[in-house]
């Protein structure tokens, strides 16, 4: 169900929340409080790196809480050393031992019993921080990791967390351009991996086991990595999308989605592809057809003025216009998406 609120003349829809989820205009006005200065996305691995990977208590790094971080340290394919803890959230609702909902409980397999004697960020933070050094940082999806570390960095030690990533989602997409989903299930599956997923000491073997194999497939296949460091501006409009995944419940099938700003989780045109796997389709730029427009960050983006970029003023002009035109903010964007990137 949605909710429709006005903030600073701007018209903005977002998925009822539960008690528990801070509401969608607190949610965008912290989300402009900083900018992230994060290191660099490679495409390239040195000879000693850190494979990484957390737990969480949902999806927003500005609200969600660390519940499990586990690191490996690889020289070569070798297994150096490692790091792993629990961390205590805080806990939720009128009783002081809750930290994890069900869900979390059923997908991670972590409950209160054991986070009550975790401890909490603050206490691990300059351990970790030590532990993780300068070295390059590799996990899947791994900005949602990193945006995680750095604000809790940021938070506790007021050090910003600028380590260069390779991320093995953004290069599986590059490598197996042909999958339907680049999920870490979705590549343990296809290099018929075992292992048990939603662990994150796991999940670093899996996707260091993943890593292995894409960098076999793409020497073996002679994928050409080089282009992708500066990739030319995509038109949207050519993507088409997997009809077998067609979701005519969720509320973008058969709508017109446009983006402004820079997401945090994809890239444009990976988002875009999720929007029209589910069935509906993504434009350049903000017309009388469009539906949603998706608004990520707008720092450092020389055409945004008074905080608003050109493709937010036309929208909300169309909205007053009477145009049934909605403004997602990124984080609800992905609460619409979150059944197809699991």
């Amino acid at each position: 169900m949605f909710n429709i609120f006005k903030k600073k003349d701007k018209v903005v829809i977002s998925l009822t929340s539960s008690p528990k989820e801070p509401k969608e205009s607190e949610k965008l006005e912290k989300s402009k409080k900083y900018i992230r200065h994060k290191g660099i996305s490679l495409l390239s691995l040195p000879d000693n790196y850190i494979v990484l990977d957390l737990e969480t208590t949902g999806y927003n790094p500005h609200f969600d809480e660390i519940i499990e971080v586990a690191c490996i340290r690889y020289s070569g394919s070798e297994k150096i050393d490692s790091f792993h803890s629990y961390v205590q959230p805080t806990p939720y609702g009128d009783d002081s031992i809750h930290y994890v909902d069900d869900f979390i409980t059923k997908l991670t397999g972590i409950t209160d019993d054991m986070l009550v004697t975790a401890p909490k960020f603050k206490d691990i933070a300059n351990e970790l921080y030590d532990y993780l050094g300068d070295s390059v940082i590799v996990g899947h999806n791994v900005n949602f990791d990193i945006n995680f570390l750095y604000d809790n960095f940021l938070k506790c030690l007021g050090c910003e967390f600028k380590n260069d990533y390779l991320d093995t989602m953004r290069l599986s997409r590059i490598a197996l351009p042909d999958l339907p989903h680049h999920r870490l299930k979705d590549l343990k599956e296809y290099f018929s991996i075992d292992g048990v997923q939603h662990r994150a000491l796991n999940d670093c073997q899996i996707t260091h086991t993943v890593l292995s194999k894409l960098l076999d497939y793409i020497q073996e296949n002679n994928v050409d990595l080089e282009r992708y460091l500066h990739p030319k501006r995509f038109d949207l409009t050519s993507l088409t999308g997997d009809v077998t995944l067609n979701d005519p419940s969720n509320p973008l099938y058969g709508k017109h989605c446009v983006f402004t700003g820079k997401l945090q989780r994809f890239v444009r045109k990976d988002a875009a592809q999720i929007v029209c796997n589910i069935g509906g389709c993504c434009d350049n730029s903000v017309t009388k057809k469009t539906n949603f427009l998706i608004i990520g960050g707008l720092d450092d983006i020389p055409l945004v003025k008074d905080g608003k970029s050109t493709k937010m003023k036309k929208a909300e002009k169309l909205i007053l216009d009477g145009q049934d035109l909605k403004i997602l903010s990124e984080s609800t964007f992905y609460d619409l998406i979150e059944d197809s990137i699991k």
